[in-house]
């Protein structure tokens, strides 16, 4: 019974250490930018680069947890005419990207992070048929429609400034999952500037 009896008054003085512990740290400064739980970026990289527009909203759980959406969305006009010529057998006209962050630093305003995410991607693909007509053989290209969802993981830099700015940097890579005729990865790469509220 005694020893049963230290064991509990030994639990109960850790738990009241652990809990006066909380209440210290809890008293300690915290950075205004916590208590914003809102954020909007666009993707200055992918438009400056590829003409792509590319918005985010992100929602902070907590100091360690977010969920956000990615839209992508691509210039087609200028990709068209290439898409017939080029080398390349895919042409991606959209991305909906939904990603969970955790970070991995303490600062709340200085801090690396890991992604997981989910990317629902659509596009056009080409196939190339050798014909002939008779006296020769020609190769005749046929455009036909995507859609692939693909899993992923990233890996990102943040950094704020005046207390809401935001320069968000990420890189990352997936695999699609169901269609043969879609790209087989597709990337997660972007210089993100925002505003946190």
């Amino acid at each position: 019974m005694k020893k049963i009896s230290l064991i509990l008054l030994a639990f109960i003085s850790l738990s009241s250490y652990a809990q006066s512990n909380e209440n210290t740290s809890a008293d300690t400064i915290v950075s205004p930018i916590l208590s914003k739980k809102n954020e909007i970026k666009v993707d200055v990289l992918n438009l400056a680069a590829f003409g792509k527009l590319g918005i985010s909203y992100e929602y902070f759980i907590d100091k360690d947890f977010s969920v956000g959406i990615t839209g992508m969305f691509f210039n087609k006009k200028s990709k068209t005419d290439d898409f017939l010529t080029d080398d390349t057998r895919t042409l991606i006209d959209y991305q909906l990207i939904e990603y969970v962050r955790y970070a991995l630093s303490k600062s709340a305003t200085n801090l690396y992070y890991i992604e997981g995410f989910v990317n629902v991607n659509g596009g056009e693909y080409k196939e190339l048929t050798t014909r002939n007509n008779g006296t020769a053989d020609y190769v005749l290209v046929t455009r036909n429609n995507y859609n692939d969802v693909a899993i992923g993981g990233a890996v990102g830099y943040k950094l704020y400034f005046k207390e809401g700015f935001v320069l968000d940097l990420t890189v990352g890579i997936g695999k699609n999952l169901f269609q043969e005729n879609s790209p087989s990865t597709v990337t997660r790469l972007g210089i993100n500037l925002g505003y946190r509220f």
